[in-house]
């Protein structure tokens, strides 16, 4: 099995992400509470498709769905973070099953805690990002699509210490969704020394009861460029973004 370690100094600061610490919800019976998300999909297509030319000795799948892909395209030694126990042990059982597990390296943590100073040559990120105040996927964990009010809890501290995580010749690719505002993003990464490219895109559906919790300040915001309405359907418009250090590409 892949190893699965709760890192020294660990403290978790989403715990219950519900208010008055009531319990999380159960998925529905018969469910998998990891089912690979859209936006998963569109990151793995853009890794097999951009991400075969960055050097292979290491790489961090944050937030983890993805290290399986960054195990295909030949990464020697995978690394993965995630707050949920269960997320990770879902990907061990992932990892044994399509022979990767001697390769992998799962830690329990909350973002850049676990894996302290260590640098990568490619980083995979799906992170929770939805514009919401409670868990907002009825499909999946509760610790899905739960980034906050203007959904960059996770984004902002994400993008601020990323820089201490690559090489000069590293890449990272992550989820981003429109209406969490391009210009705040490049502009966090101006700050450390990165740069941005979207490479993919595409417009995924949000299920009705998530699409009700999204944050209504977002949606009026981003109403026809982040998020598109089809009659009665929403869909959020998804980025893939490559991102460097400044100059290396």
């Amino acid at each position: 099995m892949a190893s699965l370690r709760r890192t020294c100094g660990w403290r978790p600061t989403l715990t219950n992400p519900l208010p008055d610490g009531e319990p999380l919800p159960s998925p529905p019976v018969g469910s998998d509470p990891f089912r690979p998300s859209g936006h998963t999909g569109l990151l793995l297509s853009a890794l097999r498709r951009f991400g075969g030319t960055a050097p292979k000795r290491s790489g961090l799948d944050m937030g983890v769905g993805s290290g399986a892909v960054l195990g295909m395209l030949g990464v020697e030694r995978l690394y993965g973070v995630d707050i949920d126990p269960e997320a990770l042990a879902a990907t061990a059982d992932l990892m044994a099953q399509i022979g990767l597990a001697d390769r992998a390296d799962l830690r329990l943590g909350s973002l850049w805690e676990p894996v302290l100073h260590e640098r990568f040559d490619i980083i995979a990120s799906n992170l929770p990002q939805f514009a919401a105040t409670e868990p907002a996927d009825p499909e999946h964990s509760p610790y899905w699509s739960f980034g906050g009010a203007d959904g960059r809890r996770f984004m902002d501290p994400f993008l601020a210490g990323l820089h201490d995580h690559l090489n000069e010749t590293s890449v990272a690719f992550i989820t981003h969704n429109r209406f969490l505002g391009m210009e705040r993003t490049e502009a966090l990464l101006r700050e450390t020394g990165l740069e941005a490219r979207e490479v993919l895109s595409a417009a995924v559906l949000l299920h009705p009861l998530k699409a009700a919790l999204l944050h209504p300040d977002v949606r009026a915001q981003a109403q026809g460029v982040g998020i598109i309405r089809l009659g009665p359907y929403e869909f959020v418009d998804v980025q893939i973004l490559e991102i460097r250090p400044r100059g290396s590409a």
